[in-house]
């Protein structure tokens, strides 16, 4: 429950303030996130599929929700940039994703997993709604799966079984059915999944749709400073990566997945 998160209100107190948020133990909506569980097998596994996937969703090159926002009039590089956008109907995005934009891609996922299961899933009843007191599943799946769609094609290896990375999630799942003999249906797995869902129609299929360089979601400007200081890279303005037009770096994943 969302006391869970803000904290529960002393037994001695009546003021309404107290009694709606409670001790506020704010850090809990991160907490809630990081927390895999007692050491043990599935921990392992569980530890394990989110670095991998994590770093290899960053080192590919994650969706790029940056906004070009100089104007283009004034530097050449981004005028030929804007025309480039132009020829796929104006897209808004730089080419190319970096680190700001897989930290907001995460909290989006954060954000998004907190709403949905304190506000939406308690409607769709008890074959929905499982209590979860922490989410790290949720944001592991959340992550694989915008990384699929964001490369269906790339070939993956799960326990010596061959498959495009669009299928990755869904197998997981089938996997956490079959390990319960069917009995436990992997709410956490699919959460994440719905959330991830919304973050990739929201940044790749609604600024396509909307055309005219009209968007939902971007990278904070703040965000991406400070990343870019963080890497020892320009601060403000654009560094050369934004404006070069090539493609998203590419590694090998064909490496196994997940064991």
């Amino acid at each position: 429950h969302l006391t869970d998160v803000l904290g529960k209100a002393s037994n001695n107190t009546s003021s309404s303030s107290v009694l709606l948020l409670g001790r506020l133990e704010i850090w809990r909506l991160l907490t809630c996130f990081l927390y895999i569980g007692k050491f043990g097998w599935h921990s392992i596994i569980n530890l394990h599929l989110m670095t991998q996937i994590s770093s290899r969703y960053e080192s590919m090159g994650p969706i790029c929700t940056r906004r070009i926002f100089v104007p283009h009039q004034n530097n050449p590089q981004l005028l030929q940039q804007q025309q480039r956008n132009n020829q796929n109907n104006n897209y808004p995005y730089y080419s190319k994703g970096e680190t700001s934009d897989y930290i907001c891609a995460l909290l989006f996922g954060v954000t998004g997993i907190l709403l949905s299961q304190f506000y939406l899933l308690p409607y769709l009843g008890d074959t929905f709604h499982h209590h979860y007191r922490f989410f790290h599943r949720h944001l592991t799946f959340y992550t694989l799966y915008i990384w699929s769609k964001h490369y269906p094609q790339h070939n993956v290896n799960l326990f010596g079984v061959v498959m495009k990375a669009a299928y990755l999630p869904f197998a997981y799942l089938v996997m956490g059915y079959a390990l319960s003999n069917g009995e436990v249906v992997p709410m956490d797995m699919i959460h994440g999944m719905f959330v991830g869902h919304l973050y990739y129609y929201s940044a790749c299929v609604v600024p396509t749709v909307l055309g005219r360089g009209r968007v939902v979601i971007w990278t904070p400007g703040v965000l991406i400073d400070l990343c870019h200081w963080l890497e020892g890279r320009r601060v403000g303005g654009v560094n050369d990566d934004d404006v070069d037009g090539g493609e998203p770096i590419v590694v090998d994943t064909d490496g196994v997945i997940g064991g």
